[in-house]
């Protein structure tokens, strides 16, 4: 096993710390912020395998009316895929043959053949998370698992069983179930984990993922506290979000359907008008001057272009694809 420098995992482990505390002290606020770090990681990680794709490509792939690039359109299934795995991580200590398998199914669909984990597999990942003297550590040490499994084939699938590693550290949840375009995969994150490995590698340049390395995985761990640390500082535009949706709901008079939407919005956080009136059982047009006063009152911002189908996000999923 790469053996990290305790320093520098110590360092990784105050500042998740201090993010995890922030996240279980308001639901609200934890919705809101993995909403938005699971398409930064998503799309973070298919750019070390060399797809390109953006947050706004991948959030918007649902309501193009046509297919785009070969290539691109590639990269926008590998980037959802990968958001379905953060969405809801699943189980890894209870039930770690389902998870390896959903996590080497979303990383390497039917190309690589069945998923190579086998019962020593699940037995190293359930003991490494029992003996793990952080949730980091944790991670670093079943990714290593997962490596060995695979011979080093599908790093994105070790990327994935380290995010499911520190969620099953921090806490635990069910799968997802059925099929959901991407911008149904930022709707009540069921993630408790707080770290993002590729975004870590790929700010301030690109550099190798790897956890069989010491040095490498130095590399990542300092990227992590980076990473960590910019998210820390993101708080503060979720929460300023949070407090000016809670006060328009609490001040709206009595008829307004306003604080209806502020609810929907705090579970999802891209709606379009025909969300709303289906969800809030409205007129179509009732929804829609809804979702347009909300955008009037800075609440939301359209993220698709006028001539397409037409959604918005909150402000600060918005503001990270660009669009707010």
């Amino acid at each position: 096993m790469a053996i990290p420098d305790l320093s520098t995992v110590f360092r990784a482990e105050v500042v998740a710390a201090r993010l995890e505390g922030a996240l279980r002290a308001d639901a609200d606020l934890a919705a809101s912020w993995r909403a938005a770090a699971g398409v930064q990681e998503a799309c973070a990680s298919v750019w070390l395998e060399d797809l390109p794709v953006s947050p706004d490509a991948l959030l918007c792939r649902g309501f193009r009316g046509e297919m785009g690039d070969p290539d691109q359109d590639r990269a926008l299934i590998a980037g959802a895929a990968m958001l379905r795995g953060l969405h809801s991580p699943g189980d890894l200590l209870r039930d770690p043959r389902a998870v390896l398998d959903r996590i080497w199914t979303l990383a390497c669909g039917s190309d690589m053949g069945r998923a190579p984990f086998g019962q020593s597999n699940q037995e190293l990942i359930q003991e490494a998370l029992r003996e793990a003297d952080s949730p980091i550590l944790g991670a670093v040490a079943v990714a290593q698992v997962v490596s060995a499994a695979t011979e080093g084939r599908a790093p994105s699938a070790e990327r994935l069983a380290f995010v499911a590693a520190d969620h099953a550290l921090r806490g635990s949840g069910r799968f997802m179930a059925g099929e959901a375009e991407p911008h149904e995969l930022v709707a009540a994150p069921r993630g408790l984990w707080v770290v993002q490995p590729s975004v870590g590698l790929t700010e301030h340049g690109f550099r190798l993922w790897s956890v069989n390395r010491p040095e490498r995985v130095g590399e990542l761990l300092t990227g992590l506290t980076r990473a960590l640390e910019r998210a820390l500082g993101a708080l503060a535009l979720h929460r300023r979000w949070l407090d000016a949706v809670r006060g328009k709901a609490a001040t709206a008079h009595g008829k307004s359907r306003l604080p209806d939407l502020a609810r929907l919005l705090m579970t999802r956080p891209i709606v379009t008008s025909g969300d709303v009136a289906a969800r809030l059982s409205m007129s179509p047009r009732g929804a829609l001057y809804l979702v347009e006063r909300a955008e009037d009152e800075g609440l939301i911002s359209k993220i698709t272009p006028r001539s397409t189908y037409r959604a918005w996000a909150t402000v600060p999923l918005a503001s990270m694809i660009g669009r707010g």
